[in-house]
Parts: C-alpha cells; structure tokens; sequence
C-alpha cells in the first residue's frame, strides 16, 4: 500500500503543474512582443510560436522588482560648480528584459502542453490497482474474489438442472462462531463445500499435513491445509441443515486450486483444479435426498442467505477480535 500512496503524492504534486500556466515576468513579455512585432508581417513558426508563448505566459505578467542600476564603467562628469555628480544613464528595455528573462519558465512551457498526457499514462497504469487496493484492500484479496468468480462461472453453465449454487455463503456453527463458505451446491447426489484457491507456484502438501506449503520464484511461506479448514465449513452446513451422523458422508468437501497452482505432491483426493470441480459432481449419481428434503434445505439457506449482509459484519468483528 506504500506505493499506492507514493504514487498519489506524486501525482498530486505533478497535477498544478499540468493544468496551470506559469506566468513570465514583464522583460520576458517585452521581448515576446518585440519577436511578434518584427515577424507579424511573414507569419513564420517564430510568429507563431512567440503569439503562443505569450497568450499562454503574459496574461498578468510577473512585475519586475525595483532595483537600483549601479553603472561602474561610466565615468563621472564634473560639475560647474566642481563637484562630481553620478549620472545614471537608463538601461536599454533589451537589456532589463534580457536581465530579467526567466530560463526556467520559459523551458518549462516546452514541457507544459507534454504533462498531461504523462499524467495520463501514469494514471492509466496505476490505476488498476488503486482501484484493487480500494476495494479489495491488497492483490491477495482480489485474486481470490477473481477465482470465486470464475468457479462461479464454470458451475452456472455446467451444473445439471435441479442443482442450487450459494456463494459466498456466511453460517452459525455448533460453536456459536461464523464462518464464510465460498460457493456450497446443493443437488439429490449430496452437498458439496467448495473451498476456493489462487496460489501461484508449487505447492506442497499432503492430506493430514497441518501446514501447506507455497513457494514462487524465490518466495515460500505457509498455510493453513485448506481440507482441515473446510472441515469447519461442512461442519457448520450439518449444523445449519440438521444433517446427522448417519448423513454426515453425504456432505462433500472440495478444495479447488486454480491453475496458477502447480503441485508437487500427489493429489489428495478431495482436491482439483476450477476446471475439474463439475466433473467431481459427476462422479456422483446416486440419489440421496429426497425432495422434500433439498426443499427443506433450501430453506434454511435460503435464509442464511438473505441475513448475508448482517452477518458478514459480525463476522468481520470476529476476525478483528482473532487477529
């Protein structure tokens, strides 16, 4: 996020610059007018550029300060009255107008019409992600609301009819706690949790192995087995749906990695890839619920659903009080 907001800082400080026009000092106003006068008559790219320079920098021109001229080459001439007098002869307008000339602003005007558009590239680079770091809060965040989406996508078109599809799916466990399910699919075959993953890299893990690791380029740091913590999310929908011990097996859990994720160890069994997660279902055939038994469910959830809302804040005050 430091980025992001140096970024900003800097973007803030070019902005003046690009959509305000610095104004020149009066002798560098003359001296426009003077190279306007003397080619107004060809009208060559001089003309041109100087009647530019100065509708642009001589609308309230800078006023000179007043200084006194000091003439030490001039010798002083004797008086009647034989005493020396200083005489101050006037400076040329070329001269006070060339004394006074800014350099610096006259070489940012070549630069000024450009800064729009390099605020514009930056700003079309960097854009992107202030939006991400707004919304999502870091890339992490994104990438893995951006996997949810594309599991999304894949079951809406690949799910047989009958089938219901909850996302982002927030329920109460045993324990009193709550937990956010990624995507939960409800169909006469059984109840499938998905748990949604967008690691790049190799990963390394095993289905009993309490951490899991990740390793990208030179980067590698750990986490959470992702079956151990989907055990909580199919705990929670038994719990919400009143599913017993001798229903317990027909709620599945599914981890799904997407394919930024490269294994280096076997497969366990309950976890694939995005693509793979309709044809998991598939394996699947035999009936199991009744009707009046997914209607039930579909119930349940269906509130747990419209209370989303309420619930994700006390989720996220759960989360802060963990952390």
């Amino acid at each position: 996020m430091r980025y992001w907001r140096f970024t900003l800082l800097l973007l803030l400080l070019m902005s003046p610059l690009a959509y305000s026009q610095q104004q020149y000092s009066e002798a560098a106003c003359i001296l426009l007018q003077q190279q306007i006068d003397r080619f107004s008559n060809q009208q060559l790219s001089a003309y041109q550029d100087s009647k530019r320079q100065f509708d642009k920098h001589c609308r309230n021109p800078i006023p000179a300060t007043d200084k006194p001229l000091s003439l030490t080459n001039i010798p002083a001439k004797p008086a009647a009255n034989n005493t020396t007098v200083s005489m101050a002869a006037p400076a040329s307008d070329n001269g006070a107008a060339a004394e006074n000339f800014d350099i610096g602003a006259m070489m940012l005007s070549l630069f000024t019409p450009y800064i729009p558009y390099i605020v514009g590239v930056l700003l079309f680079l960097i854009l992107p992600g202030l939006l991400i770091a707004l919304i999502f809060g870091n890339r992490s965040r994104f990438l893995g609301a951006k996997a949810e989406r594309q599991l999304h996508r894949l079951l809406v078109r690949d799910l047989p009819a009958g089938y219901i599809h909850y996302r982002n799916l927030i329920l109460e466990t045993a324990q009193g706690d709550l937990t956010e399910i990624d995507h939960l699919v409800l169909s006469p075959v059984g109840i499938f949790v998905i748990e949604v993953k967008n690691y790049q890299g190799w990963i390394f893990g095993s289905e009993h192995q309490p951490q899991w690791t990740v390793q990208h380029v030179k980067r590698k740091h750990s986490f959470q087995n992702p079956l151990q913590q989907n055990n909580k999310h199919t705990a929670a929908v038994k719990f919400t749906l009143g599913i017993g011990m001798q229903d317990g097996k027909l709620v599945h859990s599914i981890v799904a990695f997407s394919d930024r994720a490269e294994f280096k160890t076997p497969l366990p069994a309950q976890v694939c890839f995005i693509q793979q997660v309709a044809a998991y279902h598939k394996q699947f055939s035999q009936p199991c619920f009744s009707y009046e038994q997914l209607r039930q469910f579909a119930a349940r959830l269906n509130m747990a659903a419209a209370k989303r809302r309420t619930l994700r804040k006390r989720h996220l005050q759960q989360v802060k009080s963990r952390q």
